[in-house]
């Protein structure tokens, strides 16, 4: 019958369901409910007294136009200009510390004030605070100061010190020079009088404020930028907002200007040089005339001065490349013009000379914008300084292998040409000598008037820019603050709140190692559960809680133990029950003394044997304090078994044989034939025996006894016995050292709170009651009684108890 109760219980392994955990940690909740009202109580702290961030956005839009010119033609890129704006270069040149110290410098923004308040401050800008701080020297411009100015009618402090300062004296604190003057905004409408000023460098104020400022492109595949900044103060943002795009789109048109100005000082200076030579050729031609009296050749001359006017016209143009060329290097190698921007030469299409005189454009570009906000002796500027002269290096390298491909196309031309004029011998000399300075007039004429057309149309775009920026958003603010997120915090606050009381919930669930429920047991061991019994405070009558008139849970729980032994032992008439445990403390005395009273209740002549003898607990528990012999008076000899055996005071059917002295020896004397004549005796006068051993896992005494027994009964104590301890039962489990071996539950506790007791199981033999448990207190099917032994009152349940029993159920 034994194996139907391990079979029955092996089909009650199982999971720990959803509603079961819910139950089980149902009563945490008023520890969650306080954790989560805290929580939420510090999040309305934060959003009440945090200062509220506010964001300001604009948008603007990057055009696509060509800054001079048509489009199509070389002499738009003398500079590298390119007509399509690199979108993503725009919104790196926003985000730059030289844009953002644009802004400071025209905001005033190096210099803050501040308005503390009792809980908060609040963020002023200078036209708004009642005073105007004017700094007069500082000993070290690269360290920022700050100072605590508590202002009055007639005098200011500084701080927490008592000196007083008059409006407009001239204060020197802390290495800087300073007066304050009190403006006519006065001290009305602030929250106090104490006001705080902050200054810091051009260059730190700039990386702080550009690492604030957000850009980004407001649709992907567009060329709208949209900006945006947070900010305390709206008019701050909006302020700084809108001086962005004004910076950006004058740092814009201040780019193209200078451009132009660039090239209108290259384009006079070709138009002097071809002007001095035009004038030359011009009377040059004059005076051949008015001398050689040169007239129209005739038609086979005119052939071949075409002829020879189309390779002088060529060699015209490479002669002016070459001139150029000439001046670019001269331009490049002049110290003068280290730091100069340079453009390309008219005529030559050379794209690696090109993109390398847009770089170093670019190079001179940034360096000068940089020169603004920092020293020219920074370490930034001598990097820039560097590529640039390296830049300068390949320039001149380029030019100078240009020059050498020109010089070779020059001396092409000029055999073709000598070619030519050796087939015009039959010209006449003075008239082939006339047309030769004739083209050379005509030549340079045509190049004076097309730098005449460039000036012109450069003179013309440079009078007329504007920029490609355009404002489509002006900074606004929806007045709805992005920081402190009420319903972030809040959420965050709730999770928090639950989630902090349920991680320690489950860290002390998971650190506990004792025995908390049944399944624990039934994870660790295939030994049958013979019952489980309830917590139970020592009344009058001492371990000793079963009557005949009682109607208490753990009565009934130990009615259950001995209904269950029927089947642990079937067909044993007079049974020999043992109960052990691993350690001292979990009960085991306290069991056998209920089980012996509940079987003598039953009718049957029951004696319990006090074979714990190093450390006996039967009679203290049942607060019989005589000294009575006991086994080892008997083992010795010195007493016979009649005269050991004692009935326990007011309980019929019921015996005890004490332990009596305990002995040096108690292992070598449990090993005694007298201890089997002792057992022989009982069988014939008693219908059942209750042998109380000591802990098997401390001694050997309960192996030893094993042998006189029909079963064992193995305590485990709820919330007290270690999980491992259970490997050494499941060990003498399957090792049979112990005879029908079972597991008894001692000491579970119902209520609320931490190390409660959940059975998980249903009601049934080796089940125990199961939900009937966690009711039993709140059950009218038994006797409540308190530590005293009185029976308590039947409280009044409210319809709200009500419900929640029912819940619980």
């Amino acid at each position: 019958m034994s194996e139907d109760i391990l079979k029955n219980q092996e089909t009650s392994k199982q999971s720990v369901t959803p509603r079961e955990h819910f139950m089980r940690y149902m009563r945490f909740l008023p520890w969650v409910t306080i954790s989560v009202a805290i929580c939420l109580l510090l999040a309305y702290i934060k959003i009440r007294y945090e200062v509220p961030i506010y964001e300001v956005k604009s948008k603007l839009l990057v055009t696509r136009n060509a800054p001079y010119a048509s489009s199509g033609e070389k002499f738009d890129d003398i500079f590298g200009v390119q007509n399509q704006t690199r979108i993503n270069d725009e919104i790196e040149v926003i985000r730059s510390r030289s844009m953002a110290a644009r802004v400071i410098k025209s905001l005033g923004l190096q210099t803050n004030y501040i308005n503390k308040g009792k809980i908060k401050s609040t963020h002023l800008q200078a036209s708004d605070a009642p005073l105007i701080f004017e700094a007069l020297h500082l000993d070290d411009s690269t360290s920022s100061y700050s100072f605590l100015i508590n202002m009055s009618d007639t005098y200011y402090t500084i701080g927490e010190l008592p000196q007083k300062y008059s409006y407009g004296q001239i204060v020197n604190k802390n290495g800087v020079g300073f007066r304050v003057i009190k403006n006519e905004r006065g001290l009305r409408g602030f929250a106090t009088n104490i006001f705080e000023v902050s200054w810091m460098p051009l260059e730190k104020a700039a990386a702080s404020l550009a690492g604030s400022i957000n850009v980004a492109l407001a649709t992907e595949g567009t060329n709208v930028i949209a900006l945006s900044y947070r900010t305390d103060n709206i008019s701050i943002g909006v302020a700084i907002i809108n001086e962005y795009m004004a910076q950006y789109q004058g740092s814009t048109l201040e780019d193209k200007r200078e451009t132009a100005e660039s090239t209108l000082r290259f384009i006079d200076d070709q138009l002097r040089s071809v002007q001095k030579d035009l004038g030359g050729a011009e009377q040059n031609l004059q005076s051949y005339r008015e001398q050689n009296q040169v007239f129209n050749p005739d038609l086979q001359g005119q052939m071949m001065f075409d002829e020879i006017s189309e390779s002088r016209k060529q060699l015209a143009t490479q002669t002016f490349q070459l001139r150029v060329t000439d001046f670019l290097i001269n331009y490049l190698s002049d110290q003068k013009n280290t730091f100069k921007k340079v453009s390309l030469s008219l005529g030559i299409e050379e794209p690696a000379l090109l993109q390398l005189i847009g770089e170093f454009n670019r190079l001179q570009l940034e360096r000068e914008t940089a020169l603004k906000t920092v020293p020219a002796g920074h370490p930034n500027i001598r990097n820039m300084e560097s590529s640039i002269e390296r830049i300068r290096a390949d320039l001149v390298e380029a030019l100078q292998n240009v020059k050498r491909t020109q010089t070779m196309s020059f001396n092409d031309l000029s055999a073709k040409s000598k070619e030519a004029e050796s087939r015009i011998t039959s010209i006449p000399l003075k008239e082939r000598k006339g047309g030769e300075v004739e083209r050379q007039q005509v030549i340079l004429r045509e190049l004076y008037q097309y730098l005449l057309q460039k000036k012109l149309e450069t003179s013309i775009a440079s009078a007329s820019t504007i920029s490609n920026i355009k404002v489509m958003e002006s900074g606004m603010s929806n007045g709805v603050q992005v920081s402190p997120n009420k319903r972030s915090i809040y959420l965050i606050a709730i999770i928090i709140g639950i989630g902090l009381p349920g991680a320690i919930i489950f860290l002390i669930d998971y650190l506990n190692d004792k025995v908390k429920n049944r399944i624990d047991i039934q994870n660790l061991t295939d030994t049958p559960i013979l019952g489980e019994i309830g917590h139970s405070a020592e009344g009058d009558t001492g371990a000793l809680v079963v009557s005949s008139r009682g109607r208490s849970v753990v009565a009934e729980q130990f009615r259950i133990v001995r209904s269950n032994l029927n089947y642990i032992l079937p067909g044993v008439e007079k049974p020999v029950i043992m109960v052990t445990s691993t350690y001292s403390g979990e009960g085991k005395s306290f069991v056998s003394t209920n089980i012996g009273g509940v079987l003598a209740l039953s009718g049957k002549k029951t004696v319990i044997l006090e074979f714990d003898i190093r450390k006996p607990k039967i009679l203290k528990g049942l607060k019989i304090n005589d000294k009575f012999k006991g086994i080892t008076n008997f083992v010795i000899g010195a007493n016979s078994m009649d005269e050991i055996v004692y009935p326990v005071p007011d309980r019929e059917n019921l015996f005890i044989i004490p332990c009596g002295p305990i002995p040096p020896n108690p292992s070598e004397m449990l090993l005694s034939p007298r201890i089997a004549e002792m057992f022989a005796w009982l069988k014939q006068n008693f219908d059942a025996i209750i042998i109380d051993t000591a802990p098997v896992g401390l001694v050997s005494d309960a192996i030893t006894l094993g042998q006189f027994a029909d079963c064992a009964a193995y305590i485990v104590r709820h919330n007290y016995t270690n999980k491992k301890q259970i490997l050494l039962l499941d060990d003498l489990y399957r090792s049979k050292k112990l005879p029908h071996l079972s597991v008894i539950i001692n000491d579970i506790r119902f209520a609320t709170g931490y190390g409660s007791y959940y059975a998980y199981s249903g009601y049934g033999y080796g089940h125990g009651y199961g939900y009937g448990y966690v009711h039993a207190y709140s059950s009218d099917y038994f006797d409540h009684e308190k530590p005293n032994g009185q029976k308590r009152r039947k409280k009044h349940r409210s319809p709200l108890r009500k419900l929640w029993d029912k819940i619980m159920k």
